[in-house]
């Protein structure tokens, strides 16, 4: 096993602690492998999307029925026609 010295930044610190507690890892190197060994092929293959490889999904492939259908608009039940602005609205 190789030696690795890492310093961390008090937050990121706060991190791997919060880590190693939910994990029960045994020591702050010990979450920081268990990250990597989980999460770092990962990490390393979506650093930089290529938008061929994910494109935009399309509204239709989750949307069947036109929005309005989904969401119908409300009416309020005592709208009054009378009613005028007569002041001016500043900006």
């Amino acid at each position: 096993m190789a030696n690795s010295r890492i310093v961390l930044d008090p937050e990121i610190r706060a991190v791997v602690d919060q880590i190693q507690s939910t994990t029960k890892t045994t020591s702050p190197s010990q979450a920081i492998a268990l990250m990597v060994s989980r999460y770092g092929k990962h990490l390393i293959e979506t650093w930089e999307l290529d938008p061929n490889r994910y494109p935009d999904p399309s509204p239709s492939k989750y949307y069947t029925q036109p929005v309005t259908s989904i969401a119908p608009t409300a009416k309020p039940e005592s709208a009054s026609t009378d009613f005028k602005f007569t002041e001016p609205i500043e900006l």
